[in-house]
């Protein structure tokens, strides 16, 4: 038995070292994923590189109950890089199928769900702190974001606030309030063939600090083919809530698949022809 455990270990550092390091992760980063590139992870939206220096994203699995869409584009990409984020999501659809499951501690099943379209706007700046060099690659991507969330709200709302962590904040939008926020990520390489990523954020609810979070994520991805990459890590909130502060932490794990699109190549005449005179 022991050794077929070394003989898997084995096999898997062998496959490890077969495959190219991987690139920094460009998520919550000012640099947009690569053209003609799909990205589709099991719980974070799917990316697609439209140019070198716009992404589009949504989240397939639940856009028909929840739609949404987001882009980014890269406006400046030199020592340093800028890049905007605008996204748009409409959530009443998912919210009147919560109602409707009588959830009562989440949504009531009398209350009214008015159409919302929420809003998203933010800006980052990002730097790589270690420059590429002949031996190694470029590494430790920091990267400072800001943005503000806010919705447009048509016809009558009952809906009551809904007091769960993470949810909270980004929630209170529905009920015309402001949602702006702050944060700083990590990313980085292990080694050959892990990466990393860290972030930190503060989240407030209007003008004030009284409705706040603050949020950390750390994740490890790691590739388990060319194309396939597993993310494991954890999420850490501390807020503030109508009952009172409150602490949270979540294991966090996802795995994405990557496909690059390769537009094919004119066929090239006359190949062999050259009309230069001799």
């Amino acid at each position: 038995m022991k050794t077929k455990y070394l003989l898997l270990i084995l096999l898997l550092v062998f496959n490890f070292k077969s495959f190219s390091q991987l690139d920094l992760w460009t998520v919550g980063t000012a640099r947009t994923i690569q053209k003609n590139r799909l990205e589709v992870s099991a719980f974070r939206p799917a990316r697609y590189g439209l140019t070198n220096t716009l992404e589009i994203s949504a989240q397939p699995f639940v856009f028909f109950f929840f739609p949404n869409a987001q882009i980014k584009k890269n406006w400046y990409n030199r020592s340093f890089s800028i890049a905007t984020v605008h996204g748009i999501n409409y959530p009443s659809i998912f919210l009147n199928i919560v109602r409707k499951r009588d959830y009562e501690k989440i949504i009531p099943v009398d209350s009214v769900v008015p159409k919302l379209f929420v809003f998203k706007n933010e800006i980052i700046f990002s730097k790589i702190l270690v420059e590429r060099t002949s031996c190694e690659a470029e590494n430790l991507l920091l990267s400072l974001k800001i943005g503000v969330q806010f919705a447009l709200k048509f016809g009558e709302s009952t809906l009551p606030l809904i007091e769960k962590p993470i949810i909270y904040q980004r929630t209170s939008v529905y009920h015309d309030k402001l949602l702006w926020y702050v944060g700083a990520d990590l990313d980085g390489h292990i080694n050959d063939f892990l990466n990393f990523s860290v972030d930190v954020d503060f989240l407030s609810v209007g003008s004030s600090i009284n409705d706040y979070a603050i949020e950390h994520k750390g994740i490890i991805l790691m590739p388990i083919t060319n194309s396939l990459t597993v993310a494991g890590g954890y999420k850490i909130s501390y807020g503030s809530y109508p009952s009172g502060n409150k602490f949270f932490i979540w294991p966090l794990i996802d795995i994405s698949w990557t496909y690059n699109f390769k537009l094919s190549k004119p066929k090239q005449l006359d190949l062999f022809k050259n009309d230069k005179m001799y």
